[in-house]
């Protein structure tokens, strides 16, 4: 019979598991309580700083959004202010991309981001940046008028 080590270990471990649950759960907790603590304090002394960086950055806001998501599977069973806050990092990532202005007439007034492929018909795409093009409100509305056609 030949040793394995890694079996061995595996068996040692889960063992060990067993016979000190009570302690294990103690300390899990103990530690998820001060991680917890720590983290709050964290954003309390750098509140101001962290929502300047995400207004900076709303691709890592959307990049956290879609993980997020992903987790809960695809069709995005959401509540409303999870899906309206994954829906503005995409908006504001869309429009930084295009370097806010309106890829039709270079306007830098009243933005909106705009679906290509529209979320009802798609909505796989809903947070896709590459599903979506920065226009100004007028070209936005023809862009919809289009649409009808």
């Amino acid at each position: 019979m030949v040793f394995n080590k890694a079996e061995y270990m595996k068996k040692y471990n889960k063992q060990y598991n067993i016979n000190n649950r009570d302690k294990n759960k103690i300390v899990c907790k103990k530690w998820r309580t001060t991680h917890r603590e720590e983290a709050a304090q964290y954003y309390q002394d750098n509140k101001e700083k962290l929502k300047q960086y995400y207004r900076d950055h709303p691709e890592v806001n959307l990049k956290a959004q879609k993980k997020y998501m992903s987790k809960i599977g695809e069709s995005f069973h959401l509540k409303y202010n999870e899906m309206r806050y994954a829906r503005d990092a995409w908006s504001k990532t869309v429009r930084k991309r295009d370097n806010n202005k309106c890829t039709w007439c270079n306007s830098t007034k009243t933005l909106v981001s705009h679906h290509i492929w529209h979320k009802a018909f798609c909505p796989e795409s809903a947070l896709d940046v590459d599903n979506g093009i920065t226009l100004c409100h007028d070209c936005h509305m023809e862009q919809h008028r289009l649409d009808k056609l």
